[in-house]
């Protein structure tokens, strides 16, 4: 997710999955908030490819996209887009 335009260069923490269908992952994060600072929404992220080499399909708050309706394994489907 570094360098993603719109998602700041922060820390970020995993406050659920990752789940896996084939290559494909789904996981949801939340930007750290730095003391004082308000809590955002949490961050979907769909990835393919090897657990050591990972390739970011989406992120963001809604990530059902054309290509991971299209794409990707029903289990991933589902989580990203609810159907």
């Amino acid at each position: 997710m570094k360098g993603t335009a719109g998602i700041p260069d922060r820390e970020i923490k995993v406050i659920d999955g990752p789940f896996c269908s084939g290559s494909w992952q789904f996981s949801t994060v939340e930007i750290v908030p730095r003391s004082g600072e308000v809590k955002l929404e949490p961050l979907f992220v769909v990835t393919t490819g090897k657990p050591t080499a990972l390739q970011l399909v989406e992120v963001g708050t809604d990530v059902c996209t054309q290509r991971v309706r299209k794409d990707a394994p029903a289990g991933i489907r589902i989580l990203a887009c609810g159907v």
